[in-house]
């Protein structure tokens, strides 16, 4: 037990150094580079981003597959040819789709710059993937420091290359694209030596291989859909918002979705340390880590909402020209709170309960709605604030009824604590749209001491069973 403990906090350790780093990279590229391309320019690198983001559906599940069989399990006892093999067959089957996309976009992309970008998003798949194998590989089995140092590896190379490009005042998007995909070249190099078991292993007959790759499709089928439909929530919203009003707003508003995303980051690599260690614990030790971490995410995610009001003084001064994207960022700030706790607890629990035929549905749902929602936001009210507000509504039905799904499962009652949640988002927006800057601080920072003060006990609660695992351990 007490190694288990140790590997979990090693594991944890080294995704939060990973992310840390992440972090960097994301303020170099939210915060100085646009300052250095322009808005146009900006706007086409995180249209790179957008469509890099989708590539990984092109395994059809197959990673997803693998990681839910064999999660939990030892890695000396992994079938390396087997592995192998798949890996083979499909980093073949991949290239194959990426032929195809470079010769449909040359065909039918007349503007330069996107079929760059295209052309540099099918190259990015075949690379992108293969380090997907691997890396769910390692996290399903618990060797999470592995992919972590993978991902480590490729942020700080693009860091180096990026701060270089800084300094040459560099203003193509198209070359921090190119070293983007280098970055993660020599990252797939660093997980093909730790994982040499798996990429140098015999080859396996091939439908063995085959059969073998149809049995984890099947089942990472239904969490590649729930994936694909848990993107297009947010995917729906920048495709109407690039098609309808420009790729300069499509700039604004990824500008702003990436400000909100930094949060998000550090909350999706404790999910990846999550899966693997909750997988060995017994079944009815899930409640007790399920109301644990629940009290806390939703005692301490409103702090996010505080740190805007120092933050917006920052960036007025740094990037005036991104005035817009202020708004859409107070806007969208409360997907920390429900995305947050979607990721971190509702997609992890479902998984560790085998349940991603339920997660799929949720998401499709979800995505049915922010769909509809957006089209009327776009061209019936024709206000790109209300689709905002929209896509917000949409991630919060999606969090919410997650909750409650998994809270009835657990035995506990969510229903107080999700009204006083949505309560406290809402005030936030409500705040920041009618009041000023300060007033709007002094609002929120009253609503949300108000909040804690109706949740002292679990608050109590929550620092005593820290204390005690702190004291244990």
């Amino acid at each position: 037990m007490e190694e288990r403990g140790s590997i979990f906090l090693k594991n944890i350790f080294y995704a939060f150094l990973a992310q840390g780093i992440s972090l960097c990279l994301s303020v170099l590229m939210s915060l100085i580079v646009p300052k250095l391309l322009g808005v146009e320019e900006y706007s086409y690198w995180q249209l790179f981003l957008f469509y890099s983001s989708y590539v990984g559906f092109f395994y059809f599940g197959l990673n997803d597959g693998i990681y839910l069989r064999i999660g939990g399990s030892n890695y000396k006892n992994l079938d390396f040819s087997l592995l192998g093999t798949q890996f083979k067959v499909a980093t073949v089957i991949n290239a194959f789709i990426s032929i195809l996309i470079i010769i449909f976009s040359l065909i039918f992309i007349e503007d330069s710059k996107r079929l760059f970008v295209l052309i540099m998003s099918a190259l990015y798949l075949i690379v992108y993937n293969a380090v997907g194998f691997l890396g769910f590989i390692f996290q399903a089995v618990n060797k999470t420091k592995n992919y972590s140092i993978s991902v480590i590896i490729d942020r700080i190379i693009f860091i180096i290359f990026v701060l270089v490009l800084l300094l040459f005042n560099s203003a193509d998007f198209r070359i921090y694209v190119i070293l983007f995909f280098l970055s993660k070249v020599v990252s797939l190099f660093y997980l093909t030596i730790v994982g040499k078991e798996i990429i140098y292993s015999s080859f396996r007959n091939i439908t063995g291989a085959l059969k073998e790759m149809w049995k984890n499709i099947a089942v990472g089928i239904n969490l590649m859909f729930s994936n694909i439909a848990s993107m297009l929530v947010l995917g729906n919203v920048r495709f109407i918002i690039d098609r309808k009003w420009g790729i300069t707003e499509f700039g604004m508003f990824s500008f702003a979705l990436s400000l909100t995303t930094f949060f998000l980051l550090f909350i999706n690599q404790i999910s990846i340390v999550l899966f693997p260690t909750l997988r060995q614990i017994k079944e009815d030790s899930l409640n007790y880590v399920y109301n644990v971490s629940r009290i806390g995410l939703s005692l301490f995610f409103p702090v996010v909402f505080l740190l805007y009001y120092p933050m917006i003084y920052l960036l007025n001064f740094w990037l005036p020209q991104y005035k817009d994207s202020f708004i859409y960022w107070a806007l969208l700030l409360p997907i920390c709170t429900f995305d947050g706790k979607m990721q971190m607890l509702c997609s992890t629990f479902f998984k560790v309960l085998r349940k991603e035929r339920l997660l799929l549905l949720i998401n499709i749902f979800t995505m049915i709605i922010s769909i509809i929602l957006s089209v009327v936001g776009a061209y019936v009210i024709g206000n790109l604030y209300s689709i905002i507000i929209f896509l917000v509504l949409s991630i919060a039905i999606r969090s919410i009824i997650a909750e409650l799904y998994l809270s009835k499962l657990m035995g506990i009652s969510v229903i107080k604590d999700l009204i006083l949640e949505i309560g406290v988002a809402s005030s936030f927006i409500i705040s920041f749209w009618y009041l000023n800057v300060q007033e709007s601080f002094l609002v929120f920072s009253l609503v949300y001491f108000i909040f804690l003060l109706i949740n002292w006990n679990k608050l109590k609660y929550l620092i005593r069973t820290l204390f005690h695992l702190k004291f244990k351990n």
